[in-house]
C-alpha cells in the first residue's frame, strides 16, 4: 500500500537535501566553546598550604616567603591561561574565510536554481471501458496519455494520475508495472500511469490496459491531472499539470455476467431406445465490488423430454464438450455441487459470491423422449439466476446435440447396474442409436464424459429391477482479488 510521503527523494525533479542552517551551525560552535572553557578551568587545581607546628617559627617564615613566591607564579600562570582561553575562544567563534565563502556559494546556487512548476508539464488523458471479456472475466480500462515536458527539468520516476469512481476496482492480475494505485487526500482511489523518462522538451504517448470490474453510474468523468513521484517510501504530489482526464465508464452498467448451456449426447453408450445422456453447464460472475448472498441457479427442461435424475452426484472432470464453455484455469478451485431435482427442474444453491468472483459448474442426467433429434434440437431450456426469491437474470438456450465421439475402445464399455435380483454388473449392448458398449475402462472423450461415477443410470427397463445411478457434477470457483490501496 502506498502512503503519502512527508520527505521523499525526487531524483532529477526536486532535490530534498535539507543541509544544516547557519543558525544551527552557530549554536554548534557556541556549544563547542563552552566545553573548551570548562575543560581549561578544571585543569587549574588548588594547592593546599600545610599548617606549621609550634616551635618551628623561623622555618615557617621562610616557608611563607616561598609560598608567597609560588602564589605569585600561580597567579601569573592563571593570567596567561586566561589570555590563552580568550584567544582560543575567539578562534573557535570566528569561522575561516574559506568556510564563509563556501556557505555564500551554496546559498547563491540555491537562490539561482529555477523553481519546478508542475503546470509546465502539458498533457491529456483519455480512457474508455472495453466490452466485457468473458474468457478473462473482467473489463479493460483502456488509457491513452499524451504528455509534453515543457519544464526545465528531466522527468524520472514520475506518474500522471486521476481519481477513480468509488464503485470501480482494479484487479490484481497480470503485469501492474505500468501503473500504481493509492488512496488520495480526498479518500478516493487514484490511478497513476507511469511516464517514461523524459528530457526537457520531450513529448510521449503512453497506452495502458488496466483490468477492472464494477458497476457505476459515472458515464463520463472530466477531472484534473496530477503529477506524482512514487517510490517504495510512498508518493509525493508535484502539483496539477496543464490538461485534463476524460474517461468514459458507460460500459460498466451490469451487476452480473450469466450464461448457461444444455447438451444432449445422442450416442451415449449403454442406454435403451429413446434415451440419451444430458449435461448442463452454467457460469456466473459478480461484476460489482460487493459480496452478494443467497445466490441460486435454476434449470427447467421443457416438456417433450423426461428427466431421469441421478440418485446421487460425485465430483468429476469437466466434459470435453463443455471445456470451451467452462474455461477452467490452473488457479481455480473445485468443490462438490449439490443439485436438487423436482421433475424437470434442477435447482443449485450457490450461496455467497464475492465481488469479482466467478462460479461455474456442470452436472449430468438422462433424458427420455420420443421426439426426433431435430425436434429435440429445437427445444429450449430456461435458466435463471436468482438472488433469494428475486430473479436477477433469465435466459433460454437451445438444446445442443453433441456426439459422443469416443476412441476405438468405446464399444467395450461395461455399464455397471445394481439390479434388485443380482449384485453383479450387467453387460448391456445397444443404445438409443444402436451403439454397443462392453469395455471396463472409463474414458474422457470428445463429446461427453464417461467417468465410472457417471455411467450408471436408473433405468429399470435395462434389468427389470431397482437400479442405482450416479451422476457427474463439479463446481469451479475462480477468485479475483482487488488491487490493495
Amino acid at each position: 500500500m502506498l502512503k503519502k510521503a512527508s520527505i521523499l527523494s525526487l531524483g532529477a525533479i526536486v532535490a530534498l537535501s535539507p543541509g544544516i542552517t547557519a543558525s544551527a551551525e552557530d549554536g554548534l560552535k557556541e556549544k563547542q566553546n563552552e566545553e573548551i572553557k570548562e575543560e581549561l578551568v578544571n585543569t587549574d587545581s588548588v594547592i593546599p598550604v600545610e599548617e606549621t607546628k609550634e616551635g618551628e617559627k623561623s622555618s615557617g617564615k621562610a616557608e611563607l616567603k616561598e609560598e608567597s613566591r609560588e602564589g605569585s607564579e600561580r597567579s601569573k600562570e592563571k593570567e596567561e591561561t586566561s589570555e590563552k582561553l580568550e584567544i582560543n575562544t575567539e578562534e573557535v567563534q570566528q569561522p575561516s574565510d574559506n568556510e564563509n565563502n563556501k556557505e555564500k556559494s551554496e546559498e547563491k546556487e540555491e537562490d539561482n536554481e529555477p523553481e519546478f512548476i508542475a503546470s509546465d508539464i502539458q498533457g491529456t488523458l483519455s480512457g474508455s471501458i472495453s466490452a466485457f471479456n468473458e474468457k478473462e472475466g473482467h473489463y479493460y480500462l483502456n488509457v491513452k496519455v499524451n504528455i509534453t515536458n515543457r519544464s526545465l527539468y528531466d522527468l524520472e520516476d514520475t506518474y500522471v494520475g486521476f481519481s477513480l469512481p468509488k464503485d470501480i476496482r482494479v484487479l490484481e492480475i497480470g503485469d501492474a508495472s505500468a501503473f500504481e494505485l493509492f488512496e488520495g487526500d480526498n479518500g478516493a482511489n487514484n490511478l497513476a500511469i507511469k511516464l517514461p523518462r523524459m528530457k526537457s522538451g520531450a513529448a510521449k504517448e503512453i497506452n495502458v490496459k488496466v483490468p477492472v470490474v464494477g458497476k457505476t453510474s459515472a458515464k463520463a468523468v472530466n477531472s484534473s491531472l496530477e503529477l506524482f513521484v512514487i517510490s517504495p517510501e510512498g508518493y509525493v504530489s508535484l502539483g496539477k499539470i496543464s490538461g485534463n482526464a476524460n474517461v468514459n465508464y458507460a460500459n460498466l452498467k451490469e451487476e452480473w455476467h450469466f450464461n448457461g448451456v444444455a447438451q444432449a449426447l445422442t450416442d451415449f453408450p449403454g442406454l435403451p431406445k429413446n434415451h440419451f445422456g444430458m449435461q448442463f453447464g452454467f457460469k456466473l460472475q459478480n461484476l460489482t465490488i460487493e459480496k452478494v448472498n443467497n445466490m441460486k441457479v435454476e434449470f427447467i427442461v421443457p416438456n417433450g423430454v423426461k428427466i431421469h435424475k441421478p440418485d446421487q452426484y460425485e465430483e468429476a472432470d469437466i466434459p470435453e464438450a463443455l471445456k470451451e464453455f467452462l474455461n477452467r484455469d490452473s488457479g481455480d478451485i473445485s468443490e462438490s455441487l449439490t443439485i436438487n431435482w423436482s421433475g424437470n427442474t434442477a435447482k443449485i444453491n450457490i450461496g455467497s459470491v464475492d465481488g469479482g468472483h466467478t462460479y461455474q459448474g456442470f452436472f449430468s442426467a438422462v433424458g427420455e423422449s420420443k421426439l426426433s433429434l431435430d425436434t429435440i434440437k429445437g427445444l429450449k431450456v430456461k435458466i435463471t439466476l436468482n438472488n433469494g426469491s428475486k430473479t436477477v437474470r433469465e435466459l433460454t438456450v437451445p438444446i445442443e446435440l453433441v456426439s459422443y465421439k469416443g476412441s476405438s475402445e468405446k464399444d467395450n464399455t461395461v455399464i455397471p447396474i445394481k439390479n434388485s435380483n443380482t449384485d453383479s454388473p450387467v453387460k448391456q449392448t445397444g443404445s438409443s442409436h444402436n451403439t454397443s458398449s462392453t469395455n471396463t475402462k472409463s474414458k474422457t472423450v470428445e463429446g461427453g464424459l464417461l467417468p465410472k461415477t457417471a455411467s450408471t443410470y436408473p433405468l429399470g427397463a435395462l434389468a427389470g429391477g431397482m437400479i442405482a445411478m450416479l451422476g457427474a457434477a463439479i463446481l469451479v470457483i475462480r477468485k479475483r482479488f482487488f488491487y490493495k490501496v
